[in-house]
């Protein structure tokens, strides 16, 4: 006659399949009520060698610094309307222009970046053009707070401020949809972007330095409504023992 099969209880050891079966319910379980709020990735957390930007960085005007992942570049192209227009360089350096394609504009400076266009337009679709560009979001006198947050947007520093402040200037993470255990931090470093990841219930635990955010600093908390382009970043970055380096 076969016996049904017992529930195990408290006290008595479980065996055999059963132990298995056990086991595979308790880790479904745990990763079910992790799964809203972790931690994950390939950007390091609170790495050494965390700091400032360069100085230089933050004391160079606005329409003369080198161009870096996520920069918003206006180009205009002298009485080519078709051409002109505002484009952001994605995650790996690059800006998507019309007629020439993806265009590797990481580390110069606009003026460079507009004799390269000239060039590439005279190859084969303009005669002699008269190209300039600007870069019009550097942020080099603000932070930009964006994903998961109640109110996500460019806000001026208000004098020395922690990544906990800047989160609170963005008026906290959004219960619904952010990840206060995923944040980056990314930052310009002579020409380049760079970034660290901070877990913001171990910063508030004290288990973990509250960073100073710096003037250009952009944060992003990870989310279900994040932007590709930062999405992007905070998947594919690769790890590095200090700062990150895209």
């Amino acid at each position: 006659m076969i016996q049904p099969e017992r529930v195990p209880t408290a006290g008595r050891a479980v065996k055999g399949p059963r132990l298995v079966r056990f086991a595979t319910v308790l880790a479904i379980v745990a990763i079910a009520l992790g799964g809203c709020a972790r931690r994950g990735g390939k950007i390091p957390y609170d790495p050494v060698g965390f700091g400032p930007p360069d100085p230089s960085a933050l004391s160079e005007p606005a329409y003369d610094i080198p161009v870096g992942p996520l920069d918003v570049l206006r180009i205009t192209v002298f009485r080519v309307t078709d051409l002109t227009g505002e484009f952001q360089v994605d995650s790996r350096g690059l800006v998507n222009l019309p007629l020439i394609g993806a265009i590797d504009a990481r580390g110069q400076r606009p003026e460079q970046l507009a004799d390269s266009l000239e060039r590439l337009y005279s190859q084969r679709y303009l005669n002699n053009p008269d190209i300039t560009v600007r870069v019009l979001s550097t942020n080099q006198a603000n932070i930009t707070v964006d994903g998961g947050v109640n109110a996500p947007g460019i806000y001026a520093l208000p004098g020395k401020t922690t990544l906990l402040g800047a989160i609170a200037i963005a008026r906290g993470v959004n219960a619904d949809n952010g990840n206060p255990k995923r944040v980056a931090i990314f930052r310009k470093r002579d020409g380049k972007t760079v970034a660290a990841a901070f877990d913001l219930v171990s910063i508030r635990h004290g288990e973990m330095v509250d960073p100073l955010v710096y003037p250009g600093d952009t944060i992003v908390v990870d989310g279900a409504q994040l932007r590709a382009i930062y999405r992007e970043l905070l998947q594919t970055l690769p790890l590095f023992a200090i700062f990150g380096q895209l």
